[in-house]
């Protein structure tokens, strides 16, 4: 088809705005929701490089392939289809609206039982912002395929590849290539054994390698684990989880759960942030996860609630009212919903979910004692401090805050006035800002955490201030040491 044919230019702006918030965990994500619809049991996510440098990324399964009048309809802008309500595609240009967020050319290779293997070609360029579709020779498309050996039987399947991806980094400095590609992989993982953890669990393989263009040969194969954000052996409370009723024109329900208090699992860690930032509502649909946390305006997050997540399956009820995201990693929904879900959730849960948390931090043995911080820091930090360590009785709350010090001072202890202070000449570059009442609260932590046993007195010992003033000494050449590295 030489050149290739230009495509829909208000189908393709369509397709890009559906995009525009892809990261590369969701897209990518998206291309597996494909795989899934394909029926597949094995899915191979495949990064490509040429040496050290990432060039490419690929989506392999073994699903059921596509003929070439399928093939077409997934590749042209304008065409869509209708999908099952068992199926995972929901607005039928994912597919293409994932790739070309990421990538300039997109080329996917199938192969259908009983046919030949097809092979077409999607792409972009600065110069003309309208995709450009080519057929790939038969022959061509089907040596693409013989070579691809993902590590599990391929006699049908698809093949979706990415070029010139534009969220890949162009430093040619190999450690930062790895750094990247490492970091890459580790988020991938995670995001994909949250989304598809049901899936997962039923036997779905998705595996992530990394494939050396140049030797034509793969490395280690790394499975996505499911990581089950309901995944706690026993529940914070013997009376959850619990279907709860929730009163919409149509009945439904939701499943509500309450973690145990204290546990450190990736499944309640969530990224490996504080599982108390993920309370709230996890949405599925086909049982896939398109909602990971939070309480969609339903109420507002509170730290003693960090132990409550509620499970909602979308169905017939509450389809009307719910909003999927064109990236399918969040949801909005309704005022009646929002107002039904409200009621759910004041009838006692959230009481319990806080009455467990309080139950636990009665008896959780919390053997290190520091002095207690006050104003200057976030209030989840604030709570963190209170789960992990017992405060001094003899000592009052510090304050954390800014203010301007000698040049030779990096911070002050503030004995009489119970204050820490950091020296605000170096607040903008060490980050802070003006409006930011707790800014930078991993700095503000930190020095905290240094200095807070010198607040366990009325005056300072000459070593301790002797100490303090070797603390100075050190931080303030750092701050020299990163003006010269800037």
């Amino acid at each position: 088809m030489g050149g290739g044919v230009p495509m829909n230019r208000e189908a393709s702006r369509v397709a890009r705005a559906l995009g525009l918030h892809h990261t590369l965990p969701t897209a990518v994500a998206d291309l597996v929701d494909n795989s899934v619809d394909a029926q597949a049991r094995h899915i191979l996510i495949r990064f490509l490089q040429a040496g050290r440098r990432v060039t490419g990324l690929r989506v392999i399964d073994d699903g059921r392939g596509m003929d070439g009048q399928t093939i077409d309809a997934a590749m042209r802008y304008g065409a869509t289809r209708g999908y099952g309500t068992d199926e995972q595609g929901h607005f039928g240009v994912g597919m293409k609206a994932a790739s070309i967020s990421q990538a300039d050319t997109l080329t996917v290779y199938s192969r259908a039982p009983g046919c030949v293997t097809h092979g077409r070609r999607l792409t972009v360029s600065d110069r003309d912002d309208v995709p450009r579709l080519e057929a790939i020779d038969d022959d061509d498309a089907q040596a693409a395929m013989d070579v691809a050996h993902p590590r599990f039987p391929f006699d049908t399947g698809t093949i979706v590849e990415w070029r010139g991806i534009r969220t890949f980094p162009t430093s040619a400095d190999p450690d930062d290539q790895a750094a990247w590609l490492e970091g890459a992989i580790g988020d991938l993982r995670d995001w994909l054994g949250l989304v598809f953890h049901r899936l997962i669990t039923r036997g779905i393989s998705i595996t992530v390698d990394v494939f050396d263009d140049v030797e034509r040969r793969a490395g280690a194969s790394r499975s996505v684990r499911a990581i089950d954000p309901f995944g706690y052996r026993r529940s914070g409370d013997p009376d959850y989880p619990r279907e709860l009723s929730v009163r919409l024109a149509d009945p439904t329900t939701m499943a509500a759960h309450i973690w145990p208090a204290r546990t450190a699992v990736p499944e309640y860690k969530l990224g490996g942030m504080p599982g108390r930032d993920s309370q709230g509502f996890f949405v599925y649909r086909n049982d896939r996860l398109l909602h990971a946390g939070g309480w969609l305006g339903v109420v507002r997050p509170r730290p003693e609630w960090g132990l409550a997540r509620v499970a909602v399956e979308l169905d017939s009820a509450t389809g009307d009212h719910v909003v999927i995201n064109p990236e399918k990693s969040g949801v909005t929904i309704d005022a009646a919903l929002s107002a039904a879900w409200r009621d759910v959730l004041s009838s006692g849960y959230l009481d319990d979910a806080e009455a467990a948390a309080r139950a636990a931090r009665r008896v959780q043995r919390r053997p290190v004692t520091v002095v207690e911080p006050g104003a200057g820091l976030p209030d989840e930090v604030l709570d963190e401090f209170a789960d992990c360590f017992t405060f001094v009785d003899s000592a009052d709350p510090v304050e954390i805050g800014w203010r301007v010090l000698a040049g030779d001072r990096f911070f002050e202890v503030d004995l009489e006035n119970r204050s820490l202070w950091i020296n605000a000449r170096f607040r903008r570059r060490l980050g802070g800002s003006r409006k930011g009442g707790s800014d930078v609260p991993l700095l503000r932590t930190l020095l905290f955490l240094l200095s807070q046993d010198m607040f366990d007195a009325t005056r300072h010992s000459s070593k301790q201030a002797e100490q303090l003033d070797s603390w100075q000494r050190v931080l303030i050449a750092a701050m020299s040491a990163e003006e010269v590295v800037s």
